[in-house]
């Protein structure tokens, strides 16, 4: 790549990426005559996510620009080779290579190689004491890096269903401390964080089954922006961060298929309303506006999983309708998401697999069950073989032929009166579901 195109990938990481993850110290990166190799790749493999990055992203070989998957593949192959091959011998350098490797997923192994990444990184950091402070000649930048690495095992955690690989105990630094040297968009991360250190204790194998959400004691993130002083932070960026806040509190509510509650709780609410949050987010900005990290198609997909378990068991018709509506909003945000982000492409297909399969409902009256006026709540059965393909043309051709013989086509699919738990759906259920259990790995795997 030619020396104008890289230092502007470089300028875009540290304009757009940096001031959140504070991985690398912009000023001792500036003042390095010979800057590692390695390292700089990984800058402009996560800078190539961004839109202003598109003109950018070719290589001597290839003067027209290349999409922005392929040039990350073509980058991310040779950082891969170059830290097997042992390229880097600095620790601090090859920590920040392995974090920014981390923020990369590609792939069947995709999800793997990433918590592999990170999992390294933090390795390395623990060998040369970053959690216990021995950075105090650096102007902090070693201890933002650790809280960078904090941040990141705790996102790791939720996004890939493994456990946090820094425990509190563990870490000779405050927090407080960190506060008070960190950026504001740093600071909004960190808060965060703490949510969702407490919201992973859900989903530990020693969680108490009868606790299904934290209830009391959730910062608002209007507190948040408050608290960190950020109001001030571009507007795309502040909205990036409300979609990662609105994404963990969905996880803050654990819904249990053995424990419906009967009556909403503060923490069921929460989730209900976050997941509306990030829809009307959504319908007021540009996804490709966002900040290029992967805990915003990872807030997105979960809102889907909300309204998509909304859209299975609401007994109001008017529900459902909304329901599929912001379900089918989330989609097409991740599918622009999806020219650089393989997460957000597999979750955007599973999406729009479920709105096709919820349509058939209209032309397969045999795929409903009892009526609702002589059935009880929806069933949950177990999966069984498709009986049906119905593509979307099937679909509007049913309705143009209701509408000719004098009937009105059904504004919900056909689901309204209905149980729907057909077993059309019932793998649906499956991903959907297990995409709200942290326990269960992985993001969208079934299409990597």
């Amino acid at each position: 790549m030619n020396t104008q195109d890289r230092d502007s990938l470089i300028d875009i990481y540290f304009e757009r990426l940096n001031p959140l993850l504070p991985i690398v110290d912009e000023a001792t990166f500036r003042n390095t005559e010979r800057k590692p190799q390695l390292l700089v790749f990984a800058m402009c493999l996560v800078a190539s996510r961004d839109q202003k990055a598109r003109r950018y992203l070719r290589f001597l070989e290839s003067p027209e620009p290349l999409t922005q998957r392929a040039f990350a593949s073509r980058v991310y192959a040779s950082l891969r080779w170059g830290v097997q091959m042992g390229r880097e011998r600095d620790k601090i350098n090859l920590i920040q290579i392995l974090a920014l490797m981390s923020l990369y997923s590609e792939g069947p192994e995709g999800t793997v190689d990433s918590s592999m990444h990170l999992s390294q990184a933090i390795h390395h950091g623990q060998t040369i004491g970053l959690h216990l402070g021995r950075s105090s000649g650096h102007g902090g930048s070693q201890t933002r890096l650790f809280w960078a690495l904090w941040v990141l095992s705790n996102f790791n955690a939720s996004l890939n269903g493994r456990p946090r690989q820094i425990l509190d105990l563990d870490i000779g630094l405050k927090l407080d401390e960190a506060y008070e040297i960190s950026a504001p968009g740093t600071r909004i991360l960190l808060a965060i964080s703490q949510l969702l250190t407490r919201i992973i204790g859900l989903y530990q194998p020693t969680a108490a089954l009868d606790i299904t959400g934290i209830e009391e004691d959730y910062e608002s993130f209007e507190n948040i922006l408050d608290r960190c002083g950020a109001w001030d932070l571009e507007s795309n960026v502040i909205t990036s961060l409300e979609i990662y806040y609105h994404g963990v509190a969905i996880i803050s509510h654990r819904a249990r298929a053995t424990s419906r509650p009967l009556l909403p709780t503060p923490s069921s609410l929460r989730q209900e309303l976050s997941a509306l949050q990030i829809v009307t987010i959504l319908r007021h900005i540009s996804p490709k506006n966002l900040v290029p990290l992967p805990l915003i198609p990872y807030g997105i997909s979960l809102a889907v999983s909300t309204f998509y378990n909304q859209l299975r068991s609401a007994r109001s018709h008017i529900k459902r309708i909304a329901a599929r509506e912001h379900i089918d909003s989330c989609v097409q945000a991740l599918e622009q998401l999806s020219e650089w982000s393989q997460p957000a492409k597999n979750m955007a297909l599973l999406g729009r697999k479920a709105l096709d399969q919820v349509a058939a409902v209209t032309i397969s009256p045999e795929l409903r069950r009892t009526s609702r006026l002589h059935a009880g709540p929806a069933e949950w059965r177990p999966a069984g073989p498709p009986h049906h393909q119905i593509d979307q043309a099937g679909l509007q051709q049913h309705n143009a032929s209701a509408s000719l013989a004098g009937q009105q086509p059904h504004p919900d699919g056909g689901l309204s009166g209905f149980d729907i738990a057909y077993d059309e759906l019932m793998d649906m259920d499956a991903v959907f579901g297990d995409f709200l259990n942290m326990n269960l790995p992985d993001f969208g795997l079934p299409f990597q």
